[in-house]
C-alpha cells in the first residue's frame, strides 16, 4: 500500500470535537495530531496536547505534507494557511457543524460568539484552504459554495471506550445527552416524554450534559429525574451505561440537518437502543438498529414500546452495536480519511 502523506491533524481545542474529528482518525491512520488555541489579547496561536509529551510548535507544521485544521478562522490562521501552502503544504479545512445556522439560534450556547464577523472569518479560511472535509453529505453540499473541493468523512467510534458492563437495576432509564444548543430539539419531544413518565412509574429520565432533567424534578421527583453534570470524555461512556434507552430528537432546522449521527454511534457502542429523527439519522434501520420518530406522537409510541419491552430494547441495542462494530468503528471510517489524504500524496518516480 502506498504510504500516507506525512499528515498533522490540528483540532480546535483539546475537547470532544477534536477527539472525534482529529485525534481518532489520526491515531487510526498513524498520523500526528495536536490542538490549537488562541490568545485573543495578542492575536496569537499556539498548539497544545498532541501525540508526544511536548506539544509541537507552529513552525513544526511546515515539516508536514498535509495539515488538516479544524475550524480555523481569523487573520493569523489566514496568514498561516497561505504560508503553509507557499511552502508546499496542503491545508485541508475540517468542520463538523453548520455554523451559519447555529449563530441564528438564540438557545445555542455559541450564538453570541458565532456572529456574522466570526462566521465570515471561518468562510475566508475555507476559501483559501485546498479543500474542506465534513462529517456529513449535507455539510459537504452546503460548504461547496465556499470551496469547490469538499469531501465527506463520517465519524467513527472507539468501541473499547464504550465497553462498560451494564449493572442490573430496577426500572427503565430514558437517557438524553447534549448541550444547551440541543435544548430546542428536546423541547419538541417534552410533551411525549412527560406523558410516558406519567403513565409508566417504572421509567425515569436522565440527562447528560445540559441539565435538562432539572425541569422534571418538580413533577417526578429526584429519583425519576436525574441531571448528570457535563463530563470529560474519559467518564462520559460510563454515563451511557446507565441508560436503558436513549432519545435524539431534532429541532428540524438547518443546524440539525447538518448534525452527524454521533449520538447513535455512542449509544450503539454502549448497546443502548436510540429513538431518533430519520432525517438526521438515516443510517438507522427502523426497529433493527434503532427506532425512527419524527413527530412527538411517534416519539411517544416508540418510548412506550421500548419501556414496556425489555427484550426489544436488548435486541435493538445488540444489533446496533453489531452494525456499528462492522461499519462505523474508527478503523473502518478512517479509510475515508485515507482516501482524501492520498489525493495529496507526493508523486514518486
Amino acid at each position: 500500500m502506498k504510504p500516507l502523506p506525512k499528515t498533522m491533524f490540528v483540532g480546535y481545542g483539546p475537547d470532544m470535537i477534536s477527539y472525534y474529528r482529529c485525534f481518532l482518525p489520526a491515531v487510526a491512520l498513524g498520523a500526528d495530531y495536536a490542538a490549537w488555541v488562541s490568545d485573543i489579547k495578542v492575536s496569537a496561536l499556539r498548539l497544545v496536547t498532541g501525540f508526544d509529551a511536548t506539544p509541537p510548535q507552529l513552525d513544526d507544521l511546515f515539516d508536514y505534507e498535509v495539515v488538516v485544521v479544524q475550524q480555523a478562522r481569523g487573520k493569523v490562521w489566514l496568514k498561516l494557511i497561505r504560508e503553509l501552502q507557499d511552502a508546499g503544504v496542503t491545508v485541508l479545512y475540517e468542520i463538523d457543524d453548520y455554523v451559519q445556522s447555529a449563530r441564528k439560534i438564540k438557545s445555542h450556547e455559541m450564538s453570541e460568539t458565532l456572529d456574522a464577523e466570526f462566521v465570515r472569518q471561518m468562510e475566508l479560511s475555507m476559501h483559501v484552504a485546498d479543500g474542506i472535509i465534513c462529517s456529513t453529505d449535507y455539510l459537504a453540499r452546503r460548504y461547496r459554495a465556499h470551496n469547490p473541493r469538499t469531501w465527506t468523512c463520517p465519524n467513527g467510534i472507539d468501541l473499547p471506550r464504550y465497553s462498560h458492563p451494564r449493572i442490573e437495576r430496577e426500572g427503565v432509564t430514558i437517557g438524553w445527552s447534549g448541550g444547551v444548543g440541543h435544548k430546542a430539539s428536546l423541547a419538541r419531544w417534552e410533551p411525549a416524554l412527560r406523558s410516558v413518565l406519567r403513565s409508566r412509574p417504572e421509567a425515569r429520565f436522565m440527562s447528560a450534559g445540559h441539565l435538562a432533567a432539572l425541569e422534571y424534578i418538580e413533577e417526578f421527583g429526584a429519583e425519576r429525574a436525574i441531571p448528570v453534570l457535563p463530563a470529560k470524555l474519559e467518564v462520559y461512556p460510563a454515563t451511557l451505561s446507565l441508560f436503558d434507552m436513549a432519545i435524539a430528537p431534532s429541532a428540524e432546522n438547518n443546524l440539525f440537518r447538518g448534525k452527524s449521527d454521533l449520538r447513535w454511534l455512542e449509544a450503539s457502542a454502549a448497546g443502548v437502543p436510540l429513538i431518533a429523527d430519520p432525517e438526521v439519522y438515516p443510517e438507522i434501520e427502523d426497529r433493527v438498529t434503532g427506532m425512527h420518530a419524527r413527530t412527538p406522537a411517534e416519539a411517544e409510541a416508540a418510548l412506550l414500546e421500548l419501556v414496556d419491552d425489555r427484550e426489544l430494547r436488548e435486541r435493538i441495542g445488540a444489533q446496533a452495536r453489531a452494525y456499528v462494530t462492522e461499519h462505523r468503528r474508527v478503523q473502518v471510517t478512517a479509510e475515508a480519511w485515507r482516501d482524501v489524504l492520498m489525493e495529496f500524496a507526493p508523486v514518486t518516480a
